[in-house]
């Protein structure tokens, strides 16, 4: 996620040149027809999003959802007919069971069938399809940690299935299990030479240990593999031209390492930099970790350009002063002059570490995180500084929806991005104020779990998406009558 813009000091003067150029910006963007009513004060404008800001480029597929999940990379295996033995019985009513999506029936029915069975090498290859299909039915049915235990019975009851493998093989990606190995993802190319997911994933791996070269053949060879999928070599081609760029500009830099960070920065200009860096990133870890409930798990990689070569090496838009980089898993910040701007340069590193601290939280599911939260909660864990929008507003105004704030805002005009920003915040701080952060940490929950922010509001608020919305602008709407009066 980008970080804040450059410099908001212009804005907290009346924000009157910024609110007109958003609203001139919006003139030609047609409302939805199912906005919901607004008070009078502020109003939310929603541009259709035929009109609106286009996505980042980088997002022809969402990076942090399952590749192909919808199209079906977690297979059912055709059984077949039952094997002729004296247990076809058994078997025909395990996958009548299946099929029944009778999930605790057939495990039952699975685990009661004979060793004398399961030793029989005509059986073993049917029994580990019935295996696999209860895997996938145990996904659908209480989420990817479930079916693990069932795809390792596939595996191991039929070692050449290179369905019950790449099942096996995505289960662990969207767990980030450790059993995810090099070694294990080779076994699966071996097995499925065509598929593109196990290079996908291996490069996944190769780029989280700054193997950049290593990431870059894998992608390469997943993109030749993915020609029958548009969407997904589009996205292929992209991520590895990120990671051919990230790997040409970080060549020649030099690496520190703390307890929770690794800080690579051009060692010719930024040495003096890296040791105040990784001071505030291990208070930015015990202080924000604490507040959240959260630490990440491994080490977190931070990347420091020189301000000339920040926006070229990271492809992030002229407003942003750092990025968190939720692909190759990295925070790049420009550090030029930052040791005489300390605050700035705490405040950057705390707000792209909430980023990060979210991203490995919410593991492939972090592309269901609606960016205005994203950002609200990188403000407010972080102890960033931006105001209320009723503390400078003046006059009537219109807010963008925060349906339309969801996706990416690399392509936002600065004074729309400077909108959307203090909408994040303000959302956020309501949701929290009203809700406590026990309620949104449960609702980041649901959210991992695979559900939309609008089941997850309604689940754990009981409040209707758009009722959230309505209320919040009710509450700034209320918060600037008081001022007034």
């Amino acid at each position: 996620m980008y970080g804040r813009p450059t410099n908001i000091s212009w804005i907290l003067a009346p924000l009157t040149v910024a609110l007109v150029a958003f609203i001139a910006y919006q003139t030609w963007l047609k409302p939805k027809a199912d906005q919901p009513a607004v008070p009078s004060n502020l109003s939310e404008g929603a541009p259709a999003p035929s009109g609106g800001p286009s996505p980042l480029p980088i997002s022809a597929r969402p990076p942090d959802q399952p590749i192909a999940r919808e199209g079906g990379q977690v297979r059912v295996l055709e059984p077949g007919d039952v094997p002729s033995s004296k247990f076809a019985n058994q078997l025909l009513a395990i996958r009548d069971s299946i099929e029944k999506e009778n999930e605790e029936e057939a495990q039952a029915k699975l685990l009661a069938l004979p060793q004398e069975l399961i030793a029989d090498q005509r059986i073993r290859p049917y029994t580990a399809i019935l295996w696999n299909n209860l895997g996938v039915l145990k996904e659908k049915a209480r989420g990817t940690e479930a079916a693990v235990p069932a795809f390792k019975t596939a595996v191991s009851l039929d070692p050449k299935n290179p369905t019950s493998h790449l099942n096996l093989a995505h289960a662990y990606w969207e767990l980030r299990d450790p059993a995810l190995t090099p070694d294990f993802l080779e076994k699966v190319m071996r097995l499925a030479p065509n598929n593109p997911f196990p290079h996908l994933a291996l490069a996944d791996l190769l780029y989280e240990k700054d193997d950049l070269a290593g990431a870059a053949l894998h992608l390469d060879q997943a993109t030749e593999r993915a020609q029958q999928d548009p969407s997904l070599h589009a996205y292929l081609k992209a991520v590895t031209t990120r990671v051919k760029r990230t790997e040409e500009t970080e060549r020649n830099f030099a690496t520190r390492e703390s307890s929770h960070f690794t800080v690579k920065f051009d060692g010719g200009e930024d040495y003096a930099t890296w040791s105040r860096v990784l001071e505030i990133l291990e208070d930015a870890y015990r202080d924000i970790g604490q507040k959240f409930g959260y630490f990440p798990s491994k080490p977190i990689m931070v990347v420091l350009h020189t301000r000339n070569t920040f926006q070229s090496a990271t492809g992030s838009p002229a407003w942003a002063d750092a990025l968190y980089d939720h692909i190759l898993g990295r925070i790049q910040i420009p550090t030029q002059g930052a040791l005489t701007d300390e605050k700035w340069l705490a405040r950057v590193l705390r707000h792209e570490f909430v980023h990060a601290l979210l991203h490995e939280q919410m593991g492939v599911q972090a592309g269901r995180l609606p960016t205005w939260l994203n950002e609200g909660l990188a403000m407010q864990l972080a102890g960033d500084p931006w105001p209320d929008i009723d503390q400078f507003v003046q006059g009537e105004i219109k807010l963008i929806s925060l349906t339309l704030l969801e996706g990416g805002w690399g392509s936002l005009p600065t004074e729309v991005a400077t909108v959307a920003y203090l909408e994040g915040n303000s959302a956020t701080l309501y949701l929290i104020d009203r809700f406590g952060m026990h309620k949104v940490r449960e609702i980041l929950g649901y959210l991992k779990a695979g559900q939309s922010i609008a089941a997850a509001m309604q689940d754990q608020l009981f409040l209707p998406y758009d009722q959230f919305q309505r209320q919040w602008v009710e509450n700034l709407n209320e918060k600037l009558r008081t001022r007034r009066t």
